[in-house]
């Protein structure tokens, strides 16, 4: 385990998955247009389908889709007409993608299969323009990658833009909407940083390479802390050494630290080992989440021992433990 990293503690879980052995993967979080305190966090279970769950961690519903490997979701988009929010998920039972709708009172449901060219679909991260068209980012265990948009002149109908390759397997990537930039993660070897354009893929730079010291094989789950405010962040898991990478994108991506996820204090939720999948957000939720979320895979759920789940963590706790300014 990585002795530099500043400790912080989850302060609630999720039930476990459905499935045993590696099964929960990856997280997106549903913000209630209404009611942040009734947001929920849907999460992958890769052997059996989609969990949701509320801010408490009970599980309120299940889609059984099968593997349903990475999820990730965007509200505002156009739609027929309206606005709407759409969840993509990788289904590697099917090789396709899954699209689910969610709706005003969070009620996630499927709506179509997108059959994908590659095998064995992996990783997969969402963006919508300022005109409401939503794109996903798609990748195979073969290095492969592929962007799509969803919704052109506002209908479902999901049209592939192009594609490209990476040297190795990657998984975790994640989208700045704002600055319209792509993440993703190469498993072996770093974090790249590119516009989220399948035609600029020769514009992918090097965000952080494994080989400075800042992450530990596999480079996994990542997404993006944009504060109204201020605070600009990339939080990326170092599965290897069970910690968290955070980097500033507005002073240069600088590596600003790392955080591990260690027991809570009262013995009611374990630490954080191994983690896949993870999502961020800013706004504030409820007492426990004043100033944002982040939700993480636990590949080792103990305490007692279970199936693995999520594990909920305070922003505001991040920012401490780092010193990060509250902006």
């Amino acid at each position: 385990m990585r002795q530099d990293a500043h400790v912080v503690h989850p302060l609630r879980e999720t039930a476990p998955v459905p499935s045993g052995d590696d099964a929960a993967d990856d997280p997106a979080i549903w913000i209630h247009p209404a009611d942040p305190a009734s947001s929920l966090v849907l999460g992958t279970d890769k052997r059996s389908g989609l969990a949701v769950y509320d801010l408490s961690g009970r599980e309120v519903q299940f889609l059984e889709r099968g593997r349903l490997n990475n999820v990730d979701l965007r509200a505002g988009i156009a739609l027929d007409g309206e606005v709407a929010t759409l969840a993509v998920a990788t289904n590697r039972s099917n090789d396709a993608m899954d699209i689910f709708t969610v709706s005003e009172r969070g009620e996630v449901r499927f709506v179509r299969e997108v059959p994908l060219s590659f095998a064995d679909p992996y990783g997969v991260c969402m963006g919508v323009d300022a005109n409401g068209a939503a794109h996903v980012f798609v990748n195979s265990t073969d290095a492969e990658y592929q962007h799509w948009l969803l919704n052109p002149g506002g209908r479902l109908e999901p049209r592939l833009q192009g594609a490209w390759e990476l040297e190795s397997g990657p998984e975790g990537c994640a989208v700045d909407d704002a600055a319209w930039t792509l993440y993703l993660g190469e498993e072996e070897h770093g974090v790249w940083a590119m516009p989220a354009d399948a035609a600029r893929a020769n514009e992918i730079r090097l965000l952080d390479a494994i080989a400075a010291g800042h992450l530990t094989a596999d480079v996994e789950g990542m997404d993006v802390y944009r504060g109204e405010a201020g605070g600009h962040y990339l939080i990326v898991s170092s599965q290897g050494d069970n910690s968290f990478a955070v980097y500033d994108l507005a002073l240069n991506d600088s590596y600003l630290g790392s955080f591990r996820l260690a027991d809570n204090p009262d013995g009611a939720i374990d630490g954080v080992q191994e983690t896949d999948g993870l999502a961020v957000t800013p706004l504030a939720l409820n007492g426990l989440f004043p100033r944002g979320l982040l939700v993480v895979q636990d590949g080792i759920n103990e305490s007692p021992s279970a199936n693995q789940n999520f594990k909920l963590v305070s922003w505001a706790d991040v920012e401490r433990a780092l010193g990060l300014p509250q902006r």
